[in-house]
């Protein structure tokens, strides 16, 4: 049985900006020769870990270490409300700072180095600056947070405390070429159009794109049960839920609220794998007789599906489950007859869990 399962993602994502550069413009990258449209996996993550947080309410903080102080201290005095907040906020400084890396010339209360606790782990930071306990608040490669246990962190100046990712995410890219459109927009001036005079209060452009996005996620089920604290315990099963449903719904969120683009996934095949592996669009997909690219996208991917088994059978194991939105999905894969959401999510933990 393979440690390895990985979940190919295939969404239609319309007229939209999730994903942008310095200047504002949707980022992209050129492949097999076309500009394609792309979301990076950084925004994927975070996506994923705000749609987990949400859902299952098991919270983290990632901050800069002045930040991660200031709330060890407040929680300290809800704790303590009488304890001396001067000298909470000098040992929390400490206790934060022994995670962090200074430049040589750098003063400690300029240390602004990122790093990434849960909940958990500032509250026991909290009772140690209290001097209520002289307990290690982080364990040596592992955490009570399943975000961190699943996209991983390092700590510069204590290196043992690393927490290795159990999930490798990808890109999100078109499987075609794909266009960035600019779009010339106004703000409409209330009080000069109730006075019948014309002008704006504000012009302006912004650049949006659209597209069939393909994306990867990978989870390695053994270094998630070395990284994650929380296996085995009473609500580890429904948290793990939380987060495959949030991997496929989680998406970047720029421009979120002026486009609404959200959609469910055409489809999400799970694959037990050996190896981990992907499969790629290098070719651009063409559009169907009907128009569209979704269609192909899927063919496409069913058509290097078959590929992979003809030339490496082993490296796939018996564990496989494919659901989404796109109507025409039995048969494609093998065997593989699509399921719902509810039963995809569920087979997938189950494998984790084995």
């Amino acid at each position: 049985m393979s440690r390895h399962l990985t979940l190919s993602i295939v969404s239609s994502v319309p007229y939209s900006n999730l994903n942008r550069d310095d200047i504002g413009t949707p980022k992209r990258a050129t492949i097999g020769g076309s500009l394609r449209a792309l979301h990076s996996s950084q925004s994927i993550k975070r996506g994923i870990r705000v749609a987990y947080e949400n859902a299952s309410l098991d919270y983290s903080v990632r901050s800069g270490s002045g930040f991660l102080s200031e709330d060890v201290v407040a929680k300290a005095l809800e704790i303590q409300p009488d304890a001396d907040e001067k000298a909470l906020t000098k040992e929390a400084k400490k206790i934060i700072g022994s995670l962090t890396k200074k430049d040589k010339n750098e003063k400690e209360s300029d240390s602004e180095r990122s790093s990434w606790l849960s909940e958990e782990e500032l509250t026991t930071a909290a009772y140690t600056a209290l001097g209520r306990t002289d307990e290690t608040f982080i364990e040596d490669g592992r955490t009570g947070s399943l975000a961190i246990a699943a996209f991983g962190r390092m700590f510069a100046n204590a290196p043992s405390k690393n927490t290795e990712a159990a999930l490798s995410v990808s890109p999100g890219v078109t499987t075609h070429p794909a266009i960035i459109e600019t779009d010339y927009f106004s703000t409409v001036d209330d009080i000069k159009e109730r006075n019948c005079e014309s002008g704006a209060t504000y012009l302006g452009v912004a650049q949006y794109t659209n597209g069939i996005f393909y994306r990867t996620v990978s989870i390695d089920r053994e270094q998630l049960k070395k990284s994650w604290a929380g296996f085995g315990q009473e609500d580890s099963k429904e948290n793990l839920r939380q987060l495959i449903t949030a991997i496929l719904y989680g998406m970047p969120r720029g421009k979120e609220n002026s486009t609404a683009p959200y959609v469910q996934p055409a489809l999400v095949l799970a694959e037990e794998q050996q190896y981990r592996t992907a499969y790629d669009f290098e070719t651009p997909v063409k559009n169907g007789a009907e128009g569209g690219y979704l269609g192909a996208t899927i063919d496409e991917l069913a058509q290097q599906y078959a590929a992979a088994r003809r030339f490496d059978p082993d490296n796939f194991g018996p564990v496989e489950s494919l659901t989404g939105t796109y109507t025409n999905l039995d048969g494609k894969f093998g065997d593989l007859k699509a399921v719902s959401r509810k039963e995809f999510v569920e087979n997938i933990v189950e494998w984790i869990c084995q």
